[in-house]
């Protein structure tokens, strides 16, 4: 099947183009965009569906522009979105939610609202070490790396030492600056995530701290959080204040006040909704399995009347709450905590979601444990790229 010609219908999760062979069966098409009509080859053949390769563009988009950064054309997995006009990005991932509403969860249609906002560079990279000792990012579905000469995704803080820095003995380095202060650290770690022993850095600025155990300080919605190397926080600060501010409208004023009852906070993370989103005199319950996720929200929540449980939210034990926010990461859910969600009762749930199959799937189960969905608001949270963030408001009927 070399030498197709097709023509893109719309983008779906992934960032991928769908188009359609003359055969009747989907094809996913990297690198095209809704309209367009392509060239491209066979690239993996599953049956019922096709991936190509796209050659070239026979009748370009509108919104098509030549990638900003040159690693892009080198093959860096990191910007899927490059060659789509910025201003276009945010309308594109609402329709991707919307297919995904409708096609995976089979949601009808669900009142959607897109977030305007400017989330800002990212103040956390992940990224590979090279045989060499220097650092890059993945190709797209390859663990090869390609170095790049700059980051544009990167803020600042980060980008600037990039060039200089050199690791050893380690697979992976995640980065981390914070706005707020100006502290930098360096995480030297393997794939899954475990600390690497015998790694070392070189040619990091003085300032950069290089230890699993160390933290940055960034202020969200007024709030001083710390954020361990080893805790997940969001793209920015900027991108956390975003998502503050919707799970808080999604929330409502009476249940973040604790007026409904307690705010059980799933896959609590650090505390970020818990101590921006609940207001001083609700109590709130943090659930979260990552031990130094557990550590930074005790230390975020230490003014508060909050608890946290560090324990798999699929296996802790439910109990009444006026409010429910449930944070999962890209997998969403599953049956298994939807289930738990449902089983508190709570008037009102709000699920965060950054995989829009995963969080239809998720609406979807909770729809049918007795849940209305009142709506939907999507955020672009990682410019440049095709990952999304949804924040849904649901009502127990």
């Amino acid at each position: 099947m070399d030498g197709l010609t097709v023509r893109a219908e719309r983008l779906v999760a992934g960032g991928d183009a769908l188009a359609r062979l003359d055969d009747g069966r989907v094809a996913f098409v990297p690198g095209a965009l809704p309209g367009e009509l392509v060239r491209a080859s066979l690239a993996e053949d599953r049956g019922d569906y096709v991936r190509l390769s796209l050659g070239s563009v026979v009748e370009p988009s509108p919104s098509r522009v030549q990638p900003a950064c040159p690693s892009v054309a080198e093959g860096c997995g990191g910007c899927t979105l490059q060659h789509l006009e910025r201003g276009a990005h945010l309308s594109a991932k609402v329709e991707i939610v919307r297919e995904a509403l409708a096609r995976t969860g089979r949601l009808g249609d669900v009142p959607l609202r897109s977030v305007e906002g400017d989330a800002g560079p990212r103040t956390t990279v992940r990224m590979a070490v090279l045989p060499d000792g220097r650092l890059g990012f993945r190709r797209r579905a390859s663990n090869d790396a390609v170095v790049p000469r700059s980051c544009m995704a990167a803020h600042p803080l980060i980008d600037g030492m990039l060039p200089e820095l050199r690791a050893s003995g380690a697979e992976e380095a995640t980065i981390r600056c914070s706005i707020s202060t100006g502290a930098r650290a360096i995480w030297l770690h393997d794939a899954k995530g475990r600390d690497a022993r015998r790694a070392a850095v070189s040619g990091e600025p003085e300032d950069v701290e290089v230890d699993p155990r160390a933290s940055v300080v960034e202020r969200v919605a007024g709030v001083d959080l710390r954020a361990s190397m080893r805790s997940f926080f969001q793209s920015s600060a900027r991108a956390a204040e975003l998502l503050v501010a919707e799970v808080r409208a999604a929330a409502g004023d009476e249940a973040a006040a604790g007026a409904l009852g307690d705010v059980v906070d799933l896959y609590g993370g650090i505390g970020l909704f818990s101590a921006t989103v609940a207001g001083p005199r609700a109590r709130t319950l943090v659930v979260e399995s990552n031990p130094a996720a557990c550590a930074d929200a005790r230390h975020n929540l230490r003014d508060r009347d909050a608890g946290v449980v560090a324990v798999q939210v699929e296996q802790w034990d439910p109990r009444p709450a006026g409010l429910v926010i449930a944070d999962p990461s890209r997998t969403g859910l599953g049956r298994r905590g939807a289930a738990v969600v449902a089983s508190v009762r709570a008037p009102r749930v709000v699920l965060v979601s950054c995989d829009p199959v995963a969080g239809a799937r998720d609406l979807r189960m909770l729809v049918d444990a007795g849940y209305a969905l009142d709506g939907v608001a999507v955020l672009d949270l990682f410019p440049w790229t095709h990952h999304v963030e949804t924040v849904a408001a649901l009502t127990l009927r």
